[in-house]
């Protein structure tokens, strides 16, 4: 008896450790986190974000599809590589033009990772390849698009990863970070300096079972100046509340949703809601068929 009581111990012990180990959702949508990409594994992904209801418009006029990649240089240090297509729609037209946007090139490395805290850093530099599919267009809809959108500025930012893991289900994460904006040249209009901003995220996700991750996180930035661009120019304090929910309906294969609510009048101005969508996809390069990065 007591053997069988054991065997049974040991394999239940087995089955909580294969689960621990297999791939679920695990990131937040805004807020970074201290997990990264597992040594040798790419994750490849696609998102949709939609501006809607700013400064008493029915939209921006504004989209954006981001294709990135994630790559595991090895454990706890990922490459970061994403470029943006613009959607740009005129109020009142059914047609959509696609332009270039910019290419963010970052860099994660996690040096403290426990199973209760971790503590990490990124880097980020944001290459301006669409700067002039982004100068042709007119200068009022240029001076509408915020910073934090591709707007054709040689951008960078340092930020502080924190997390902390209450439990194997249940994390809580922060960012705090100094974001450098560049200058917009805007062609016949006159140079504008975009001011520099601190950037402050605090994001709370639950895991329920291995394939739902439902999250709400507070995105934060404070610019040095009221004037963000040449039309907002009372928007230095931007706050956005941000409820989400992640679905990993095949191994790997990660579906997310969520909807931006700007809280604060700098914000609100610009936009009152964003949707996002996408899905992410991760695999190891090497050919194996599971991903097994755990995921705290």
């Amino acid at each position: 008896m007591r053997s069988l009581k054991s065997s049974v111990l040991l394999l239940g012990v087995c089955l909580i450790s294969l689960s621990q180990a297999e791939a679920r959702p695990f990131r937040a949508m805004g807020t970074r986190t201290a997990i990264t990409t597992g040594p040798q594994h790419l994750e490849v992904g696609l998102r949709y974000q939609g501006f809607f209801g700013g400064d008493d418009l029915d939209s921006l006029g504004y989209h954006q599809l981001t294709p990135s990649a994630r790559f595991g240089i090895v454990k706890n240090l990922e490459v970061n590589l994403a470029f943006d297509v613009m959607l740009l729609t005129q109020r009142g037209s059914p047609v959509v033009s696609p332009y270039a946007g910019d290419a963010p090139l970052g860099l994660q490395f996690t040096f403290i990772d426990t199973p209760k805290f971790a503590l990490g850093v990124f880097g980020r530099l944001t290459i301006p390849v669409g700067a002039g599919n982004f100068e042709q267009l007119p200068i009022s809809l240029q001076d509408r698009i915020p910073p934090s959108l591709s707007d054709g500025t040689w951008d960078a930012e340092g930020t502080l990863v924190i997390e902390v893991r209450p439990t194997t289900s249940f994390r809580v994460m922060g960012n705090a970070g100094y974001l450098f904006h560049g200058t917009r040249q805007r062609p016949g209009a006159g140079a504008f300096d975009v001011p520099d901003a601190i950037r402050y995220d605090v994001a709370a996700t639950l895991n329920l079972g291995d394939q739902w991750l439902i999250g709400v996180e507070m995105l934060g930035r404070s610019y040095f100046a009221a004037a963000v661009t040449p039309v907002w120019t009372d928007n230095a304090h931007q706050i956005e509340v941000l409820p989400s929910v992640r679905f990993e309906p095949i191994p790997n294969l990660v579906i997310e949703a969520a909807v931006g609510i700007g809280v604060t009048r700098g914000l609100g101005d610009i936009y009152r809601a964003r949707a996002l969508l996408g899905f992410t996809y991760e695999f190891d390069i090497l050919g194996n068929k599971r991903v097994a990065t755990e995921r705290g």
